[in-house]
């Protein structure tokens, strides 16, 4: 697999262009065109209907449709000025051009829905983690709806995100976490190419002891296969499984790391948060993740 088409959710939100400084470093790398895409709101749709509060809903549709109109604004200025400032080239079909491309859709629709249509047909969902809570809340939804709806990689990339990260992301030490999941190893599948030629690839194992489930140790063999070197750790330190593979990246001054995504139930991450909620969160690091 390669990442030819990478897909990029464009919100209207300032970690717009973080996502799509890390799509182009995939492209570059790949050859790849980045397909930045932006859900136009119907006010009629996401306005709720109130009767007998008081409230004039003409007013409160009113605002919903500038509120929506502010944020393609910013979308579609978000795009336009990073376009221009990396000098990438305009293109909607695969043609002869050199280099990455790029094309900006706005679609009016729900989120969830459009990212359902068009998530599906890419190689690779990016997104960056806002900085403010509100916002994180929106593209949190979006993580779950890429995931579950589209079912393709999501790469989740932290707010504050400098070259020297993109350029750890694709060439420095990568963090794998190994819990013996199908979807731990669709992810290691999708991430392959993003895992060669790395000076280092650590295996974190974070498994309980269940029958049945393979090693570590075997998928290091298994990677091996692939061209890759990797070597196993476990776990360590306090906290969370989360907390103890972040600090894992951090010793390991790792670029990367790859995991599978809600590896138990939606219902039982909701109840009682997990992994990928936290890293979702709080990931400082740029995360790998297919469910």
């Amino acid at each position: 697999m390669s990442f030819k088409h990478i897909l990029v959710p464009l919100f209207g939100l300032d970690s717009d262009r973080t996502a799509l400084d890390a799509a182009l470093a995939i492209a570059r790398a790949y050859q790849g065109h980045i397909q930045a895409l932006h859900a136009v709101a119907d006010p009629l749709k996401t306005t709720p209907l109130m009767v007998d509060v008081g409230v004039a809903i003409a007013e409160v549709v009113a605002a919903a449709e500038r509120h929506a109109e502010a944020r393609s604004t910013q979308a579609k200025s978000a795009f336009d000025g990073w376009l221009r400032a990396n000098n990438v080239t305009l293109a909607d079909l695969p043609e002869a051009h050199p280099g990455a491309t790029a094309e900006f859709r706005a679609e009016k629709g729900q989120e969830s829905e459009l990212l359902a249509r068009f998530g599906r047909l890419t190689d690779l969902i990016v997104m960056a983690r806002p900085k403010s809570e509100q916002a994180l809340d929106l593209v949190a939804v979006a993580v779950e709806d890429a995931l579950f709806a589209a079912g393709r990689p999501v790469l989740l990339i932290p707010s504050e995100c400098t070259q020297a990260h993109l350029d750890a992301m694709l060439k420095g030490p990568a963090i794998i976490s190994w819990n013996g999941s199908v979807e731990a190893i669709r992810s290691i599948n999708a991430a392959l190419p993003l895992l060669r030629n790395r000076p280092r690839v650590r295996v974190i194992n974070v498994q309980d002891s269940h029958a049945g489930v393979q090693s570590a140790a075997d998928l290091v063999h298994y990677l091996a296969w692939h061209g890759i070197a990797a070597s196993v750790a476990e776990a360590e330190g306090p906290g969370s499984i989360a907390e103890k593979l972040l600090v894992a990246a951090r010793d390991a001054e790792a670029g990367l790391l790859v995991m599978g995504a809600y590896t138990h139930s939606r219902l039982k991450h909701l109840v009682l948060g997990g992994v990928t909620s936290h890293m979702i969160d709080a990931a400082n690091v740029p995360v790998f993740m297919t469910h």
